[in-house]
């Protein structure tokens, strides 16, 4: 049953109280990642530029601009506007990016597949720590799922491809104004990427409303990558 097993032991062995990140990550802002610095790492330079072509544009507010103010913020907002059109386009496609970095705790390794068109698919990250460190995420962002401003839980129905649907308990917060995260906490990234397939679908609802459904391609390559990053 691919990995919904893992997926349904880790989320209900979580503790009740909330306003906690998962093992292994620490708060930062409104939401939660690894204890390490991320500055230049070109995976999640990537992921934020892909969470922002998902948002919305917002004009700054403010004092009255002077003829030339208003000219150069008109031709800023245009090149604005022309670079999230292409990332926009490479988007609409699917792309993933891989990457790893080490840590005094071993590789971290991580891969991020994005696809988003017409207010419809999102971000999947696959993040974790080499052997034996059993610390691993799977992460889900896109504009229709819940937007906490604290880091709080929450229980989302997640079906893969055709396999049976399960209800589990996630970790919920804000990405962004406009985009919200779904992360689920898994026990050891290897066995993570073992039910793992080429070709794949995620299904996240709750209640009913469908809050994200997304499915990669292409994805045996990145599969294998993390595999040899993971051991």
């Amino acid at each position: 049953m691919k990995f919904l097993g893992l997926l349904f032991f880790t989320t209900l062995s979580l503790p009740l109280p909330a306003v906690a990140c998962p093992n292994g990550m620490v708060f930062v802002g409104d939401g939660c990642s690894p204890p390490y610095e991320y500055t230049g790492w070109d995976l999640m330079r990537d992921r934020r530029a892909a969470i922002d072509a998902m948002g919305s544009n917002h004009r700054p507010s403010g004092p009255p601009l002077t003829a030339e103010q208003a000219r150069k913020l008109n031709e800023d907002m245009k090149q604005l506007e022309k670079e999230k059109e292409e990332k926009r386009k490479v988007l609409a496609k699917g792309v993933w990016d891989v990457d790893s970095k080490s840590t005094p705790e071993g590789n971290l390794c991580a891969a991020v597949f994005s696809k988003y068109k017409l207010d419809e698919g999102g971000i999947v990250t696959i993040m974790g720590f080499q052997s034996p460190k059993s610390d691993a995420w799977l992460i889900f962002q896109g504009v229709g799922l819940p937007k906490s401003k604290n880091v709080t839980k929450m229980k989302v129905t997640l079906q893969q491809d055709n396999e049976p649907a399960q209800t589990l308990q996630v970790f919920n917060y804000r990405e962004s104004k406009d985009v919200g995260t779904i992360m689920f906490a898994v026990p050891g990234l290897t066995a993570m990427l073992n039910g793992m397939s080429d070709t794949q679908r995620f299904r996240l609802s709750d209640n009913g409303k469908m809050l994200l459904d997304i499915q990669w391609t292409d994805a045996a390559p990145v599969i294998e990558k993390l595999k040899q990053c993971a051991k």
